[in-house]
């Protein structure tokens, strides 16, 4: 079932599925995937506005988890999530990321880089050859 209403972010028969697997839940009316999708939405975008001004507030770039954790933390009505996020290393709070060396929390992007590097140079060692 595709969703047709387009004015919903998020899957709507799928919210109805796992609305039903509930044995509790019995018929769903035809609206309420719809209002669960919006309200959904709207959740997700107050975390994540709040993430962004952490991230904005620290002089960063991008997102993190521990901003994510900090909004968390500094927003009563998301009060109910500080247990998802208590493992979260928090670099102000002596966590183990270090703020001042950005590159040395980063290992992945350096090693896309490298494999770019790579793979130029292999097509230089082609262009020499022919």
């Amino acid at each position: 079932m595709k969703n047709r209403n387009k004015t919903t972010k998020f899957p709507v028969a799928r919210i109805k599925k796992i609305m039903q697997k509930d044995e509790e839940v019995g018929k769903v009316a035809q609206a309420t995937p719809i209002v669960i999708s919006k309200a959904l939405e709207l959740f997700l975008q107050l975390v994540v506005d709040e993430a962004s001004r952490v991230t904005a507030a620290r002089g960063s770039k991008k997102v993190e988890a521990y901003h994510l954790k900090h909004a968390i933390e500094t927003t009563e009505m998301l009060d109910f999530l500080k247990e998802l996020v208590e493992g979260v290393p928090d670099p102000s709070a002596g966590g183990s990321i270090s703020l001042d060396m950005p590159g040395e929390s980063e290992p992945a992007s350096s090693s896309r880089r490298k494999g770019k590097k790579v793979a130029t140079s292999a097509t230089e060692d082609g262009d020499d050859d022919g």
